[in-house]
């Protein structure tokens, strides 16, 4: 006597729970730049600048005025955007999903909710760290890059600094181990010196290039010697920030710019965000709630976002 299987299929575990979600870069630079609070929609960056204007004429009691207090303004083309989802909790009741549903005909909660909402957060933070460096408010890519104008749409305004005045040479495309040091040392060199000057300077990268840089330091690309070109390295222990040696300036990976061949030195304060509530940039008004006239759980979040660069010339550059 033995079992007869041949009717069965083999066995496969499907209750293995919580459920895994696929690790995100996550998005930072909403939190570094300025934030221009309470825009309902276009807004404006309001500019001053004073002439200082001095005579040689000191030494009389006349007085000459001379200078002007200009008034100018850039637009924050900021945008309404929301996000919209509908999911019916009956259509798991045939798959191994069945087993988290609550008891009852009726299924008023979705039952992962809290993974599904922490892990929703962070893929609008995700897609909001792209938009806010690459978004084109008159894009028709058909992606979320379309929302809201990025911070490189003024890119043809910043210091170009991968120019001959540098070495006598220019990089090209695409940025390598051996080029990311000296791409990072140019917009160092190069940028206009009034932004270098701002204690809140800092120089981004994508995530890849900021690897490739890290390497570079550490093989010694571009650099005179290599070994201990970490010394002076200074850093709170995140993985994508690190103190450019022989600087005191801040060399910061997001994930925005990943993918590009940039390198853009800005001071935090030139890069405004405008957006309606503080809050928008963290939880992005996320609802989840379930509907009696529609009998299925609806999730809605919305919010109000928009970038600026108050002064383009005063960001550096090298794009290939």
């Amino acid at each position: 006597m033995a079992f007869d299987i041949s009717a069965l299929s083999p066995f496969v575990n499907e209750q293995q729970f919580p459920l895994l979600t696929k690790a995100l870069a996550g998005g930072r630079t909403a939190e570094l730049m300025r934030k221009q609070v309470g825009v309902k929609g276009p807004s404006t960056v309001n500019i001053m600048d004073v002439d200082v204007n001095m005579a040689q004429a000191g030494a009389t009691c006349s007085f000459d005025a001379d200078g002007d207090v200009t008034f100018t303004q850039r637009t924050i083309d900021a945008k309404h955007v929301k996000i919209n989802m509908e999911f019916c909790p009956k259509k798991l009741e045939n798959y191994y999903l069945s087993t988290q549903l609550a008891p009852g005909a009726i299924q008023d909660s979705m039952p992962f909710e809290e993974v599904f909402s922490n892990y929703l957060v962070e893929k609008i933070q995700d897609e909001i760290e792209k938009i806010i460096w690459q978004g084109d408010g008159s894009g028709t890519s058909g992606t979320n890059l379309d929302m809201f104008d990025g911070i490189l749409q003024n890119a043809a305004s910043f210091t170009d600094c991968n120019t001959a005045a540098y070495n006598g040479s220019t990089l090209s495309s695409p940025l390598t181990v051996a080029d990311m040091v000296e791409a990072i040392q140019r917009v160092y060199a190069l940028s206009p010196s009034a932004a270098v000057a701002q204690n809140d300077f800092k120089i981004f990268v994508g995530l890849d290039k900021f690897r490739l840089a890290a390497a570079g330091l550490l093989d010694g690309s571009g650099l005179t010697s290599t070994g201990g070109q970490l010394a002076n390295y200074a850093s709170d222990f995140d993985p994508f920030r690190l103190v450019y040696p022989g600087t005191n300036i801040e060399v910061i990976g997001v994930n925005g710019l990943t993918g590009l061949n940039g390198v853009y030195g800005a001071s935090l304060n030139n890069l405004v965000l405008g957006l309606d509530l503080d809050t928008d940039t963290s939880d992005a008004g996320l609802e989840v709630w379930y509907s009696k006239d529609n009998r299925s759980i609806r999730v809605a979040c919305e919010f109000i976002m928009g970038t600026q660069v108050a002064f383009p010339d005063q960001v550096g550059k090298v794009a290939v």
